[in-house]
């Protein structure tokens, strides 16, 4: 759970201590008192609560008959005066109990099984604390020399990496002296000891760092790291400028994200850059400021996405009794009709995915809304009826025996050829991306637009079936055609306006074939293939045999997948070309290659041999090693294909630890994807909506009028819907923060 990053233990906070009538409370109860325990545990463990931090307690438990001398596998309790006392911490006894102060809940941790004084000892603590991720780790409970020491030594000892707190207020020992002493052997043992409101204050900000990460994502987070980390950065520490900029030189990739942060740094004064620091440049998100700079995002989130679904959608309120009643026409012609109409909504969305790149809105909105005012014109001026106009006098028909064609409907197939909401959606992208200095835009915010793109559909819709069953009903059939005109009309001005202040702000470019959240796990790629191969050439130095040969647990599962991971290949591409080229042999690039790396990691390691110096090779030899392994073929020049295909699984096997690693979600692939479906669920509401427009208006003798206001509280309900999905948690969260 990537919530639960931080854990409180509660150690023996159970009856036998800390309760009048517990047989060790005499033992401490000077001591609870003078310090507040009973006062500040709880207070600590409800904080903890708030924060989400993962909340587990290590009680005491024996039988009846048994003493802490008898425990199997127990060390430390035979050297301890209790070992020897019977009846102690009994279970299904009062005594046994959990203290109700700190009362567990459903979704907290009970250890059991505990077999010593650490909570380590014979229970699961150290699986648990890794599968939850946790990096800091807060100790309370008794006795603070005893329990707390051991199992605070112990996690240190256990997990390295993981910051171990013992909190200073809400433990005790038999006296105060002792207490302290304790306190000061645990601080020597690599482990802080904190007071009460420290903690809360360590919580609080340990909650805010992972609530960005978690709001921000995890990817941009991960790059950070990796960036650190090929520094030899530790997880508290900043990097200086002049390291950076080595390793930003180092980066064989094409794409702009390092080089605003280089770009950055040339213009400060400052001489280290902090994890946070190198967040906010990268990917904090800069408000519009200006009215002309938010007319692009109202344009294609609000204009564009209500007035295409009024175009869209108007065909629906009146095509099925056109054909019927004004055009005595047949049910098949209405199939026909509307079949043709929703194949063309379908071509449309086809043609986007086959010709629209990567900017579907620039190479295709004008031209599909043309083909949509073409249908509407079409429509609106061949064997026009004027008395059906909005235009006209009367609403009486003086030329009701002339019988129109079905065929002239079907230039509602220019107007289905005008299905642009894929457009849209990719242009929400790029104006988002364009408020972010990487270029790289937050999942949630393009969501929230996203949402309320899909939000102004709905409420075109709504305007459609109403204005459009109104307009059909008094006037007829050609004022529905001006109401698609207009709208097509709209469109065109609002696309042409969008077109020419985008020409302003233009998006940063991201890699010639990488898109999005793309860019940063190819950067996080490199970096690691970086420590992969400085690992790699460390141990063929070293004369390691695990490193010639391929005999490791799911390498070739490894090599499967990573031959299908496009962002891996791709940065593994670039860093073959960036240094393997025509200029120079093998060996001098692949040496090239290492000195690249070495450099970047000269506080980390090197990549000289660490056995003795008569038996260490040099970068030269090392170089003609590494590439005699790499090659397939054995002879010839090493090529792109070989050195891709012998470093992807070792990458990926490095980054996800086995074969089953996870991927990572890009948008725009995935909303080609689901134009397909987008389709098909198009075709199915247009067939349900002239269904209903006929049963209406036969079986219940109602007029179109009525018939587009009852579909409209339908879609209009639906708009709410989405709308509420949006903005009603945020909304609600709003409020309960400020009742607090």
């Amino acid at each position: 759970n990537e919530q639960n990053q931080m854990a409180i233990l509660l150690l023996n906070y159970q009856n036998e201590f800390v309760k009048k009538g517990g047989n060790l409370y005499g033992d401490i109860a000077e001591v609870v008192e003078e310090i507040g325990v009973l006062q500040n545990a709880p207070q600590l463990v409800q904080f903890a609560r708030e924060m989400e931090a993962l909340v587990i307690y290590s009680p005491v438990v024996m039988k009846a008959t048994q003493n802490f001398n008898k425990v199997e596998a127990s060390t430390s309790f035979h050297t301890n005066k209790y070992s020897k006392q019977d009846g102690l911490f009994i279970e299904n006894t009062w005594n046994c109990e959990i203290a109700f102060e700190v009362e567990p809940r459903n979704e907290d941790i009970i250890l059991h099984d505990r077999s010593d004084f650490s909570a380590f000892a014979g229970t699961k603590l150290q699986s648990i604390l890794k599968d939850n991720k946790i990096n800091h780790f807060f100790v309370i409970g008794f006795l603070t020399d005893i329990c707390v020491c051991q199992t605070s030594k112990d996690a240190v000892k256990l997990l390295p990496n993981m910051s171990t707190y013992v909190v200073s207020d809400c433990c005790a020992a038999k006296s105060v002296d002792i207490h302290r002493d304790a306190l000061e052997e645990i601080s020597n043992k690599s482990v802080t000891v904190v007071s009460l409101s420290n903690a809360k204050s360590l919580l609080e900000k340990h909650a805010a760092s992972m609530k960005l990460k978690n709001t921000y994502g995890k990817d941009q987070w991960l790059m950070i790291d990796k960036i650190f980390a090929a520094a030899g950065i530790d997880d508290n520490g900043e990097i200086s400028i002049d390291k950076l900029q080595t390793l930003i030189e180092s980066m064989p990739s094409s794409t702009s994200i390092l080089s605003i942060l280089s770009d950055h740094l040339e213009g400060t004064s400052d001489r280290v850059v902090s994890r946070k620091s190198m967040f906010k440049i990268l990917f904090k998100r800069k408000d519009r400021s200006g009215f002309l700079e938010k007319i692009p995002l109202y344009i294609i989130m609000g204009v564009l996405p209500l007035f295409y679904s009024m175009s869209t959608r108007l065909p629906f309120i009146c095509l099925a009794l056109e054909i019927i009643n004004e055009r005595q026409g047949s049910y098949t012609q209405v199939g026909l009709v509307l079949g043709a109409y929703q194949t063309s909504r379908a071509l449309g969305n086809l043609l986007i995915v086959m010709f629209g790149g990567k900017d579907p809105f620039k190479r295709l909105e004008i031209l599909q809304i043309l083909f949509g005012s073409f249908g509407w014109l079409f429509l609106g001026l061949y064997q026009r009826n004027p008395a059906t106009s909005f235009f006209s006098s009367t609403g009486e028909s003086e030329n009701n025996e002339v019988l129109l064609s079905i065929g002239p409907l079907f230039a509602l197939c220019g107007v289905g050829l005008g299905e642009t909401i894929v457009n849209l959606q990719r242009a929400i992208l790029f104006e988002t991306a364009k408020e972010y200095p990487s270029g790289i835009s937050d999942e949630g915010v393009v969501g929230d637009r996203l949402s309320i793109q899909y939000g102004l559909v709905a409420c075109g819709s709504v305007c459609a079936y109403i204005g459009g069953g109104l307009a059909y009903n008094t006037y007829g059939f050609s004022a529905v055609c001006e109401l698609g005109i207009i709208c097509q009309l709209v469109q065109l001005i609002a696309a042409l306006t969008y077109v020419g202040l985008a020409k302003k702000s233009k998006t940063k470019l991201h890699g010639d074939e990488l898109d999005g959240n793309d860019v940063i796990r190819c950067i996080i790629c490199q970096l690691q293939a970086a420590s992969v191969m400085e690992k790699y050439s460390r141990s063929v130095s070293s004369g390691a045999e695990h490193a010639l040969t391929s005999e490791v647990s799911g390498f070739f599962d490894a090599a499967v997948k990573a031959k299908h991971d496009r962002i891996l290949s791709h940065s593994l591409r670039e860093m073959y070309q960036s240094f393997f080229n025509k200029e120079r042999d093998d060996v001098s690039s692949m040496e090239e290659l290492l000195n690249s790396i070495d450099s970047t990691r000269a506080g980390v390691g090197s990549l000289k041999s660490r056995r003795p110096l008569t038996m260490a090779i040099g970068k030269n030899k090392l170089s003609k090693l590494v590439l005699f392994l790499m090659k397939i073929k054995g002879e010839g020049s090493l090529t792109e294909g070989e050195f891709v295909s012998f470093w992807a699984p070792r990458v990926y096997l490095s980054m996800f630890k086995s074969s089953q690693g996870g991927s990572v979600s890009v948008v725009w692939p995935y909303m080609k994807a689901i134009i397909f479906t987008q389709s098909i669920m198009a075709l199915c509401i247009g067939t349900f909506l002239s269904t209903a427009l006929l049963s209406y208006t036969e079986r219940f003798d109602l007029n179109t009028g009525t018939v587009g206001i009852l579909l409209g509280i339908g879609e209009a309900s639906g708009m709410m819907t989405i709308l509420s999905k949006t903005f009603l948690p945020s909304f609600i969260a709003k409020t309960k923060k400020n009742n607090k």
